[in-house]
């Protein structure tokens, strides 16, 4: 009878602890379906029902994105998640960015970044509108540098919020403004079919691509005709590379695009020979190049801030160093040593926002080179409460998707790249 007493016993306390294991893998683990939209909520832009995140965080998260949104008009979604289970974070970004529509339905500028905790990483998804700003090598190298090294600290919302104000510096860019800005104007189908556009608006498009081609083309072939050297003339060329007109005006500038960085290339490789005694110049390979740099230059090639081509005679009675633009970096000229290792380290809330007043926050940032410090104060803008005429809500921009999500109606143009940390 005891026998029988302690074999139910032990069967009933079992099956109670797996039963409680199964609901709290289940409460852990989120479908698409499952996760809160904060934009439909009206909570701001960050998904976190497992709080994650601190408050402070998601607060300075919400403020940098309504900010961005407010010059822009990208719509960002952060989603912070303690497992999907067996799915693959990139096709769980996919399903969710089109789920949401994040982004507006004219221009699809949405962004989203999603973190998934049990398997430690982080996917970037962009919409068609911001590919070409967004890159998938650029979005890969702002998860590597900033979200990253934060998240193996534990510390996720400064990785977030150190993410988001790299991002919002690109998006700063003018012309990037103007390539995903959103005028906002409701332009129905019907409107478009009843007033078809006329034929002198299409005239008047032809002929400012007509004089754009000239005068860039012009510019260009003034450029190769030139006695400049090589050096000189990559840099002139450079300075004229279109950007958005790319997409303003792909049908003169396509070729042109094609063509400048066809001269680009053989501007810097071409062959050099010294001034000094006329013996031609071999260049150096990434490695070996580092013999005839000084430490500091070496340090702006390894933090991609600058990169250099070392040209050398034979004997290595000349040695010529060229500086070129390195990748998007987010260090400057220091004020003290003048080399190009000047950037921000980190930054810290030191007074949250709240709805009765603005918060403060303080940015810190150094030079790797000679290690001079700053710290720079900035303002936190007091939060505002959510509501349908407020540009700091969370319905993003109000565009109408047709179905159940606030987001403006964007979507995934499957670009993006993740991270693993």
């Amino acid at each position: 009878m005891n026998r029988s007493i302690h074999f139910c016993l032990i069967f009933f306390f079992v099956a109670g602890i797996n039963v409680l294991f199964a609901q709290d893998i289940d409460l852990s683990s989120y479908s698409v379906g499952q996760v809160p939209n904060p934009a439909q909520d009206g909570v701001g832009y960050v998904a976190d029902p497992t709080n994650i995140l601190d408050e402070a965080s998601v607060q300075e998260l919400n403020r940098l994105i309504s900010a961005i949104e407010s010059k822009t008009s990208a719509e960002i979604a952060i989603v912070m998640l303690p497992s999907i289970g067996e799915e693959v974070p990139k096709n769980f970004a996919v399903k969710l960015f089109e789920t949401w529509e994040i982004g507006k339905a004219k221009t699809d500028n949405g962004l989203l970044i999603l973190t998934v905790m049990d398997q430690r990483r982080t996917e970037f998804e962009v919409g068609y509108g911001l590919e070409p700003i967004l890159t998938d090598a650029l979005c890969y190298r702002i998860g590597s540098q900033e979200i990253v090294p934060y998240f193996k600290r534990g510390e996720y919302g400064a990785g977030l919020i150190s993410a988001l104000i790299r991002i919002q510096s690109i998006l700063d860019n003018p012309e990037v403004v103007d390539e995903i800005y959103d005028s906002g104007l409701d332009h129905s189908a019907s409107l478009y079919e009843k007033y078809p556009i006329p034929f002198y608006i299409l005239f008047g498009y032809g002929f400012i691509c007509l004089m754009l081609a000239l005068w860039y083309y012009g510019v260009m072939f003034d450029i190769q005709r030139s006695k400049d050297d090589y050096f000189d003339k990559y840099k002139r060329l450079e300075k004229m590379k279109v950007g958005c007109l790319l997409f303003m005006f792909p049908l003169p500038f396509l070729f042109y695009n094609m063509l400048v960085k066809k001269r680009l290339k053989k501007y810097r490789y071409a062959p050099r020979f010294s001034r000094i005694n006329g013996m031609p110049l071999f260049l150096k390979d990434e490695l070996a190049d580092n013999d005839f740099l000084e430490r500091s230059q070496v340090l702006e090639e390894t933090l991609e801030s600058v990169n250099y081509d070392v040209w050398v005679t034979e004997d290595e009675s000349d040695i010529l160093v060229l500086e070129y633009e390195g990748a998007i970096s987010k260090y400057d000229d220091c004020t003290k040593c003048g080399y190009k290792t000047f950037g921000r380290t980190k930054s810290v809330v030191a007074i949250a926002a709240t709805y009765a007043q603005g918060g403060e926050r303080h940015v810190f940032y150094e030079c790797r080179n000679c290690n001079y410090k700053e710290t720079k104060i900035e303002a936190i803008a007091q939060l505002m409460a959510a509501s349908s005429s407020s540009s700091g809500s969370s319905s993003f921009g109000g565009g109408s998707s047709g179905g159940s999500s606030s987001f403006g109606g964007g979507s995934s143009g499957g670009g993006g790249a993740g991270v693993s940390w």
